[in-house]
């Protein structure tokens, strides 16, 4: 009987840590894409999320993830000064990773990833997958409408 008390206590807290980790993981998520849709946007306040070594694993060349994924928020800010992201679900998966779905709205006012700038609205969806460790942003998987985005660009009102 102590065994099965000792495992129950074990399991419990195994549990009682998971559940901490993903809500610290939550937390931080939540306070990041803040920061990335607060404006004046602050690209040195956005890079205290991410880990200097992080991963994009969709990222498809040499470049360093960290400043790949600070450069598009940059971009993002200049371009839409109006852009926001509206989180429809973060959810942890595990200790140490969250699935967000977001949709990122805003209007080209200001010349956006080379489309120029024609007040044109636009709204894409997208999926992330962050894990984060030691209170940083250290790997990320992401799904965006991108084909989407600029078509809505370049149309031509």
């Amino acid at each position: 009987m102590n065994k099965l008390k000792l495992a129950v206590a074990v399991a419990a807290l195994a549990l009682s840590t998971a559940v901490a980790g993903a809500t610290e993981a939550t937390d931080l998520l939540s306070k990041f894409y803040e920061v990335a849709d607060s404006r004046p946007f602050d690209r040195g306040e956005l890079a205290k999320f991410y880990a200097d070594d992080m991963v994009d694993h969709n990222n498809h060349g040499n470049q360093n993830a960290k400043q790949t994924a600070l450069d598009t928020y940059t971009a993002l800010a200049a371009g839409s000064p109006d852009s926001r992201h509206e989180l429809g679900m973060v959810e942890p998966i595990g200790d140490d990773k969250v699935l967000i779905y977001w949709r990122y709205k805003g209007t080209n006012t200001d010349g956006l990833f080379g489309a120029e700038a024609n007040g044109n609205a636009f709204d894409i969806a997208g999926f992330e997958v962050y894990r984060v460790e030691n209170g940083k942003i250290h790997e990320f998987w992401h799904v965006e409408e991108l084909s989407s985005l600029s078509a809505q660009l370049a149309a031509k009102k």
